[in-house]
């Protein structure tokens, strides 16, 4: 029993070893490519999915668990683009399928767990890239019609996976700020202004990011309000140290920057809130433009019309011509008849 334990458990490591090898730090950033190896069309396939799941399950940190989710999410896409380009509609379900499951896995391991904020930042980002070929494949005019319902979930649940790590991103980003901020404060009543400087440095580097991620990335509602609050937050502690007497006045510049920083992301909360309400406005600004195209055509034609008068007289003239030219041959007829008279 026991040889027959240690048997299995020998099979279980070579078979997750075989199955879902170990990725390099290097490659989890460059989008994975179907190798073409039991897929969804294979009769192995539910048995190299359960491998996967356990290789995930093992993992020795949160970070390297959220890594390979999104690693193995990504095959699940690529699965489902191999089978579609290969005209196996029902293999690409059973890839997006998986796809959906692995997705869901993701956002419980991201609000259950600690991630990092390094890790939070490349799963977003392939989240990112999952949504853009999600869309170019529903937008492909040779996908089938049947094939996009499936595509549309797919990419309903890659969104809102995206929005998840990037409000964690952005909650991750807002505490460590606030951490800093506690530290200059701490700093300030040791008299240390040196401590002080670098203290607002690393403050305000996180601002940066802080606006860059709000800027660049999705957010809910719910999560740009969070993040309004915690800036709120800020201004009121910076707002403060400014005006304690125990400031010394070399630091009050930096804690000036470091506020117009706050108001800075303020400002692309406001942009993000505008962002978020822009899908609706895009019909309404395409009505005027399709008018003016449709008229013109018409305005040609009306030119049109009210140049051909003026080419009648044209035409008028050219009959003319001969008609005056008759009346010059009667007179030569006449001469002709007198001459004739004269002769007799």
């Amino acid at each position: 029993m026991k040889k027959e334990a240690i048997v299995l458990g020998v099979m279980v490591v070579f078979a997750i070893a075989f199955f879902a090898p170990v990725i390099p730090a290097a490659a989890e950033e460059e989008s994975i490519q179907y190798d073409g190896w039991v897929g969804p069309d294979s009769a192995l396939y539910g048995l190299k999915i359960a491998f996967e799941n356990i290789y995930e399950a093992v993992s020795f940190s949160v970070d390297a668990k959220l890594a390979k989710q999104a690693i193995n999410a990504e095959k699940r896409l690529a699965e489902a683009e191999a089978m579609m380009e290969k005209g196996k509609p029902e293999a690409a379900q059973k890839a997006l399928e998986r796809y959906m499951i692995k997705v869901a896995a993701i956002n419980r391991t991201v609000c259950e767990d600690n991630c990092s904020e390094t890790s939070l930042q490349n799963v977003q980002q392939r989240m990112y890239r999952h949504r853009i070929t999600l869309q170019a494949l529903i937008e492909d005019p040779k996908m089938p019609e049947e094939a996009k319902p499936a595509l549309e979930m797919a990419l309903n649940r890659s969104r809102v996976a995206e929005m998840v790590l990037s409000e964690r991103v952005l909650k991750s980003q807002m505490m460590h700020a606030e951490d800093e901020l506690a530290e200059i404060k701490r700093m300030v009543e040791a008299g240390d202004s040196e401590a002080v400087e670098e203290a607002m440095e690393m403050y305000m580097a996180k601002m940066r990011e802080i606006n860059e991620t709000i800027e660049r990335v999705s957010l809910s509602e719910k999560g740009l309000q969070h993040a309004q609050e915690m800036i709120t937050r800020h201004k009121t502690v910076l707002q403060a140290l400014i005006e304690d007497p125990k400031m010394p006045e070399e630091a009050k510049p930096a804690l000036q920057r470091a506020l117009n920083n706050s108001k800075i992301a303020e400002n692309a909360i406001e942009r993000a809130e505008e962002k978020m309400m822009r899908p609706e406005s895009p019909p309404a600004e395409e009505r005027p433009e399709v008018s003016p195209a449709k008229e013109r055509p018409t305005e040609m034609h009306e030119n049109v019309s009210e140049e051909r008068p003026t080419e009648a007289p044209a035409e008028g003239r050219s009959e003319e011509v001969p008609a005056k030219g008759r009346p010059e041959e009667v007179p030569a007829g006449k001469v002709s008849e007198g001459g004739g008279k004269g002769d007799r």
